[in-house]
């Protein structure tokens, strides 16, 4: 499908081009005659009887290839403005000169022309010129003005980008749009790039009844969560949302510093959009003397998260970016984003599993990173349910490894990405990053490496997780399924989440641990009925949702402090650190080398109960309980490769 729509992307812009090509030469044919038809009525004009046809016909020629010349070095072709005006003024003044250095030094048919009879010429000729370009602008506003189903649309906004998104709307023939103006607060002027200032946003309502209104394009860059939110309920006032006008907005304005408004960028409302708070905003200058020329190594690279952090990186240009991954295809992908998106081209790829020691020693040795930020993990919860000794082996024992490659080869700081599921734990996944917590925390002060870990909460968008689940479920014709209708998990954007683990990493200190301010926690099926509402669809009406049992290891809600810690702020508003009792390294190493022989052994009961005393608040889920007390289970979870 992506490559259906890049072929009609291109063969329509190959159709822009070749109707722009066409344009051009049509003006030119026309200049032809306009040209030859000023020279010939300028005897007339000027009164001049001197003049022969073989004088007339050299003039017109000057005039055209002057005219010609301009035209093709500078001319739009496509629009007509005070410029185009300039270009034409331009052409006949090149002319007329070319004309005069004929008439007074070169001998030639025209040394006895008239020099008012050239300056008249010149005169009618840009005349000529100018009107039928007029001519031809509002013949083709009319033409594009006249689609007949096409969406009728208003903006939001009035700026510069308001000017270039109607200009682009107009100039592209193929979109089924038709701006029937603007809508702004408190603005003075009456009409942006030839449509009328309709009103105020409160005016929304009632501009729907009366102009029919189908979309509303916010061209706001970087406009506030609640203006978003205001155009959304003044467009679904009194009107079903299911037939309400749509509601989508322009790219934030870094997106626009290096390309121009393009309709094909316009995006609908994304879920991001309807978090009940403002996004994160991080002091970059603080992260660039971190990053900035230094090798920096990324693991799980290929992952949601660790895909974002490569991309937020190379923002401030490192010397080295490692990609380490098990995944060719992800980490390929990634490799090739950087590259093509972003210009960023100095990228190792490195196939290594986090659990193979000698593989991520041989890493470290060769490469010698400052930086590293480890974000590889099983995360899944019911499925490390399902395979708990392996869990052990990547999230623990594989954050044990790149920990300790990276304080023996001198690396500045080790970045852990950890989960809000690790506080109080009922689920073998957020026992395993507890425990990944405790044994970076242990490592603090035994080198020169400074240990830091983050703990976010869930991520919109991430592979596996409720959003695109929720999606592809109505996509489907639904149901959607929820495990309780009362369950709440904390959200955040997979950039924003990034984006804190880079603010992290450059105020945090060694054994610190960061937990962020992610606002109200939302309920599951809250979330539901929003994704349902958001793709035009009526919950419960269009598409059911259905209540299922909670899964193994789920509970209803994710605190992100435990009962035994307390916080501090940061000069980051957004970001705390958790007070913690931390562990030493000798007490910890008994329980890790007693899982490493459960994992080569595959009994994820010893893991269990290993994990278990260095974590007491861990609650095992119901299928695991008969394990942890009498060594018995009759769970259907667990399989002989757990």
């Amino acid at each position: 499908m992506n490559a259906v729509m890049r072929e009609s992307s291109h063969g329509t812009q190959r159709s822009n081009r070749g109707i722009r090509t066409e344009l051009r030469f049509g003006l030119l044919a026309a200049d032809l005659v306009l040209f030859a038809a000023a020279v010939a009525l300028a005897p007339v004009v000027a009164d001049i009887h001197s003049a022969d046809a073989l004088q007339l016909g050299i003039l017109a020629a000057i005039f055209f290839v002057c005219g010609a010349y301009i035209q093709f070095r500078f001319e739009s072709a496509r629009t007509f403005d005070f410029h185009d005006v300039l270009r034409l003024l331009l052409g006949a003044f090149a002319g007329m000169l070319l004309a005069y250095l004929f008439i007074w030094l070169v001998p030639s048919p025209l040394s006895h022309a008239s020099g008012r009879l050239v300056a008249v010429a010149a005169m009618i000729g840009f005349v000529l010129r100018m009107f039928v370009r007029i001519a031809l602008v509002l013949l083709r506003t009319w033409i594009m003005t006249r689609r007949p189903n096409a969406q009728r649309v208003v903006v939001v906004g009035v700026g510069i980008h308001a000017s270039s998104l109607i200009r682009a709307i107009t100039e592209d023939r193929e979109l089924p749009m038709r701006v029937l103006g603007c809508i702004d607060d408190g603005v003075a002027v009456k009409r942006v790039d030839g449509v009328p200032i309709l009103g105020r946003i409160d005016d929304l309502p009632q501009l729907i009844d009366r102009l029919k209104i189908d979309c509303a394009i916010v061209a706001v860059p970087a406009a506030s969560l609640q203006l978003i939110n205001r155009v959304k309920e003044r467009c679904t006032i009194g009107r079903d949302p299911a037939v309400a006008p749509k509601v989508k907005v322009l790219p934030d304005a870094a997106e626009l510093l290096n390309e121009r408004v393009t309709v094909s960028r316009i995006r609908d409302i994304r879920l991001e959009d309807v978090l009940d708070r403002e996004p994160v905003v991080i002091d970059t200058a603080r992260l660039r003397p971190h990053i900035e020329n230094q090798v920096v190594l990324v693991t799980g690279a290929g992952g949601s998260i660790g895909g974002e952090l490569c991309r937020q990186i190379v923002n401030f240009e490192p010397k080295l970016l490692l990609l380490v991954g098990h995944g060719e295809n992800s980490l390929f992908g990634i490799q090739q984003e950087l590259r093509t998106t972003y210009g960023f081209t100095r990228t190792k790829l490195l196939l290594a599993d986090v659990g193979d020691a000698p593989a991520i020693r041989h890493i470290f040795s060769r490469f010698y990173p400052r930086l590293v930020f480890h974000a590889a993990a099983h995360k899944h919860v019911p499925i490390v349910e399902e395979n708990i000794c392996e869990a052990v082996r990547n999230n623990i024992l594989g954050t044990r490894t790149v920990a300790l490659a990276a304080s023996a080869h001198g690396a500045a700081k080790f970045v852990l990405l950890s989960s809000d599921k690790a506080v109080k734990p009922t689920s073998v996944m957020g026992l395993t990053k507890r425990m990944a917590e405790l044994l970076c925390q242990s490592f603090a002060g035994g080198s020169s490496t400074e240990f830091v870990t983050v703990r976010f909460g869930n991520v919109l968008g991430s592979r596996g997780s409720v959003v695109p689940t929720f999606k592809q479920q109505v996509a489907n014709g639904g149901p959607v399924t929820i495990t309780h209708r009362d369950m709440k998990r904390y959200f955040m954007t997979i950039p924003e989440a990034v984006a804190l683990v880079l603010q992290a990493m450059s105020i945090g200190r060694d054994g610190e641990v960061f937990v962020l301010d992610m606002g109200t926690p939302i309920r599951i099926l809250d979330l539901a009925e929003n994704i349902i509402r958001l793709c035009g669809l009526q919950p419960y009406e269009d598409i059911d949702i259905v209540e299922t049992a909670m899964r193994p290891g789920e509970k209803l809600f994710e605190e992100i402090l435990t009962n035994s810690e307390d916080f501090t702020r940061t000069s980051h508003h957004r970001l705390f650190i958790a007070k913690q009792d931390r562990l030493d390294y000798a007490d910890l190493g008994d329980g890790i080398a007693r899982l490493q022989y459960a994992v080569r052994a595959s009994d994820w009961r010893t893991a269990l109960a290993v994990m278990q005393r260095f974590v007491p608040d861990y609650t095992p889920d119901a299928h695991l309980r008969p394990a942890s007390t009498n060594g018995h289970t009759d769970s259907p979870f667990i399989t002989a490769s757990a």
